[in-house]
């Protein structure tokens, strides 16, 4: 199944918000066990990290990821850098299966990879809230303007499928890609932690970004389906 999100000189918000209330919940149970994707865009597919436990190959991957200095220094996230075993890869998706936390790995189609991955944490039921979160871990990947992709069937997930009103962001403000990224998908820049973060020694300022449903809808198109998946392993390259 799909759903599009109409920009609002298509269709009015409240035309919107009531298809969103009508198939929300439906959408919210298949999520659990299927692939998402963007039927406008072909590239990018997110695959619950539920679906993915048993997959060998793909842990390696995530846990090579995760300790790339490269990769994780410009996150500026201090719980990422040192040295990381497969306990926290186990950690990760204990945290990423919850319903408050779902967590998705990132396949770019056109290779048949695995290149990083995206999620939404920390969501609130009263406040129809939360936070997100990308990583494209494979270097190779990075550079290539993925990311408005990656965020855009995230978010049209969020914003449906969850029923939240407003998501969350942040970043370094040295990470130009990423503040480029927020600002092209509708992002608001909101607030400006000052020499919150500390990369390399240095002090820097830590910038926080937020964006809501009607936002997006007036910002992005994009046809959000979900692919049902039926075992086995995924042909894909490390």
């Amino acid at each position: 199944m799909s759903q599009r999100l109409f920009p609002r000189k298509n269709r009015s918000l409240h035309e919107a918000m009531a298809v969103v209330g009508t198939l929300s919940g439906d959408l919210a149970v298949e999520s659990q066990s299927a692939i998402l994707h963007d039927q406008y865009n072909a590239e990018i597919q997110l695959v619950p990290f539920a679906l993915m436990r048993s997959d060998a190959g793909l842990r390696a991957a995530y846990l090579n990821w995760l300790n790339d200095p490269d990769v994780v220094r410009p996150i500026g996230s201090p719980a990422l850098l040192g040295s990381k075993g497969p306990e926290f890869v186990e950690q990760s998706f204990a945290r990423f299966t919850r319903p408050d936390s779902p967590g998705f790995f990132v396949r770019y189609c056109p290779e048949q990879v695995f290149i990083g991955t995206a999620k939404l944490d920390a969501i609130s039921a009263h406040c129809s809230s939360a936070w997100d979160g990308i990583m494209i871990g494979n270097r190779l990947y990075q550079g290539r303007g993925l990311a408005v992709a990656i965020y855009r069937i995230l978010l049209a997930f969020g914003f449906t499928a969850l029923g939240l009103n407003r998501v969350s962001g942040g970043c370094n403000e040295h990470n130009v890609p990423m503040v480029k990224t927020f600002h092209r998908l509708g992002y608001a820049l909101e607030g400006r932690l000052r020499q919150a973060d500390c990369i390399d020694g240095q002090f820097s300022d830590h910038l926080y970004f937020g964006i809501l449903r009607d936002e997006f809808f007036a910002a992005n198109e994009v046809r959000l389906g979900l692919k049902k998946y039926n075992g086995g392993d995924f042909p894909w390259n490390d």
